[in-house]
Parts: C-alpha cells; sequence; structure tokens
C-alpha cells in the first residue's frame, strides 16, 4: 500500500504549477494598463520601464554566471575564507560566507549566490533567510556609504558626520543580531559542510570547465526564466503605481502623520522633504536650516533619523520590492523585505533614542 503511496507524490509533484500561468496573465495585465495609464508613452516606457528592465537582467545574468564560476572552479572556499572567521561565530557555512563577502560589491549578486545554493538545497531555509538578512547589515550599508558621505558631508557638515557614524553604528547592530540569531539557531558549520563537499566525489572528477559549463546551463536558463516571471510584472505594476500617483498619495499620508515633541516645526519639514522628494531633498533642507541657525546640531541629526525611518516603506516599494520578488520568488521575497526593514527600523531607532538621550 505504501508503493502506490509514493508513486502519487511522485505524480503530484510532476503536475505543471499554475504560478507561470497566472504571472504571465499578470503580466499582459500590467501591460494593458500601461496603454490606459495617465501620461505614459514611448519616451517613458523606454527610459522608465524597457532600460532598466533590460540593466537589472543582465545584471542577474552576470550574477548567475558568476556564481556558476565561483562554485565550479572551486573559488567559492577561497571567497568564504575572508569572513570566515566572523560567519563561524554565527555558525554560518561557507556559501553564506561567500554570499556575505559579495554582497560588499553587489547586493543582487550575493542575493542570487544565496538563493542558487538554496534551490541546490546546499543551505537550508532558515540559513538562507539570515544570511540574507546579515548581508542587508554591514555589507548593504557599506556599499552605498560612498554615496552617502558624498551627498551628506557637503550639505551638512558635523551634523552629516554624526548621522553617518549613527547609521553605521545601527548597521552594525543589525549585523551583531543575526550573528547572535545564528548562533543560537543554525546547525554548526561543521555538521552543514562546505561548498562543493557534498559534490565532491562525483564533480572532482570533471575538469573545472565542464562542471562550469554544466551549472551554467543549469542557474542561466532556468533560474532567469523565473526571476523574470516575477520581475517583469512587479517592475511594471511599480511603474503603474507611480503614473497612478500612488507612491504620492503614501508619502502624504505618512507626512501628515508625523507629530514629535522632540523636533521643531522645521524639523518637521526635513523629514517631509526626505519622504516626499528622497534622502537628498532631506539633507539640503537640513542644511540650509542649520546654516541659518534654525536647527540645532542635534535637531538637524534627529531629524535626518527620523526622515530615514518614516521614508522606509516607499522607499522600499518604490526601488526593492521588484528585485527581491524577482530573485527569492514573491512569498520568500516579501518576507526577507519585511524581516529586513523592521530591523534596520529598530536599529535606527534605538541609535536614535541614545543619542537623544545622551546629548
Amino acid at each position: 500500500m505504501a508503493q502506490p503511496g509514493k508513486q502519487n507524490n511522485v505524480k503530484h509533484k510532476k503536475r505543471p504549477k499554475p504560478a507561470p500561468y497566472v504571472w504571465g496573465a499578470i503580466t499582459f495585465l500590467s501591460i494593458g494598463l500601461l496603454f490606459i495609464a495617465p501620461g505614459v508613452d514611448w519616451p517613458l516606457v523606454v527610459h522608465r520601464i524597457a532600460w532598466p528592465l533590460s540593466r537589472l537582467l543582465i545584471i542577474m545574468v552576470l550574477s548567475l554566471g558568476l556564481s556558476a564560476l565561483v562554485e565550479g572552479m572551486g573559488w567559492s572556499k577561497i571567497v568564504a575564507r575572508l569572513s570566515r572567521p566572523l560567519m563561524r561565530t554565527g555558525n554560518f557555512s561557507d556559501w553564506s560566507g561567500t554570499a556575505f563577502t559579495t554582497a560588499f560589491l553587489s547586493g543582487v549578486a550575493a542575493n542570487t549566490i544565496l538563493w542558487n545554493a538554496y534551490k541546490e538545497k546546499k543551505l537550508s531555509r532558515r540559513e538562507m533567510l539570515l544570511a540574507t538578512l546579515l548581508n542587508l547589515g554591514l555589507p548593504s550599508y557599506t556599499l552605498h556609504l560612498p554615496t552617502t558621505i558624498a551627498i551628506i558631508i557637503p550639505l551638512v557638515g558635523t551634523a552629516g558626520l554624526i548621522y553617518v557614524s549613527l547609521t553605521l553604528v545601527a548597521a552594525l547592530i543589525r549585523t551583531v543580531i543575526v550573528l547572535i540569531l545564528g548562533r543560537l539557531i543554525l546547525s554548526s558549520p561543521k555538521k552543514m559542510g562546505k561548498p562543493g563537499q557534498a559534490h565532491q566525489n562525483k564533480e572532482e572528477l570533471e575538469p573545472r570547465k565542464e562542471r562550469v559549463k554544466k551549472l551554467l546551463a543549469r542557474y542561466v536558463p532556468g533560474r532567469l526564466s523565473q526571476i523574470a516571471m516575477y520581475t517583469v510584472p512587479i517592475y511594471i505594476m511599480v511603474v503603474l503605481l507611480q503614473q497612478w500617483e500612488f507612491f504620492e498619495w503614501l508619502q502624504d499620508r505618512s507626512a501628515s502623520v508625523i507629530a514629535t515633541d522632540a523636533l521643531p516645526v522645521e524639523g518637521i519639514s526635513v523629514v517631509v522633504f526626505s519622504i516626499v522628494a528622497e534622502f537628498t531633498a532631506g539633507a539640503a533642507a537640513a542644511g540650509a536650516m542649520l546654516s541659518a541657525g534654525v536647527l540645532t546640531v542635534k535637531e538637524t541629526v534627529l531629524a535626518l533619523l527620523f526622515g530615514n525611518i518614516i521614508a522606509t516603506p516607499v522607499r522600499t516599494l518604490r526601488h526593492q520590492l521588484p528585485r527581491y520578488l524577482g530573485i527569492f520568488q514573491p512569498k520568500m521575497g516579501i518576507i526577507i523585505l519585511m524581516m529586513g526593514q523592521t530591523m534596520r527600523i529598530i536599529s535606527v531607532v534605538i541609535v536614535g533614542i541614545i543619542y537623544f538621550l545622551m546629548y
């Protein structure tokens, strides 16, 4: 009786999943909505959809190719060695270490490495989630640090330097928290093995070039089709929401609920600028008010931190949603985004409160 049950399970696994058809229908619906959305013309389609999507998919192809090259050539151990002492404190395997090191150069490539390792059953779901959150700490912050410094220090001076220092501490807090969670939750990396260990007997007999070719054939067509299936419609929907002024409405709603005794009215305006017109506008407004003596250094720092927190939902939907849902698929991508942004907000709130109480 057990054998038929097994056969039924096998048949069930071989049934085609409805997701490609559902997301295909969503893609066609999204494209159709472009024709009735206000202000949509061919230049907008090219500059806001076709070019950004092409660039994103090219980056993902390169990331998949890099993942296959690193794994096939056996370089994953070398890359992971750079971060192994730190990763061992959190019981993370070398796959997570490879992604952690890569995240300092490219977040998309790091996430692709983690997702490939998870799909190949080289990482558990739990470790993949924690490793992704770990990459959202110090690596993600460091990746964007030069741009942040180039914008904020010239505009706000000392207050900008304090702001950068506080957000760096917040990133360190997130990194430490995830390492502690890994230490408590994950199994010892010795039990999980190192990259390539599970396939060592079979694959070491193959030439490295042959391994790379096989991995490229496995990763690029299959993974890319899955990524594109989610990324394309989501990206189009984000543009549609922008054309229908959803983000403007969300920005206005976010700005209208701001009320705090920690900042004067002028400081609130900095927060509103950060929400409505992105970070640069908030920093410029803060710099102008600081120079005019309207805000103190402390009030300027708190206003920038507050703007950082309040603007998080809008920035997440606008900039990060298509990438995460494309790489990790919708359900997993939403979970990672919510967990990552919640941790980021909490860490910034913690450093903000400490700064407010100490100075």
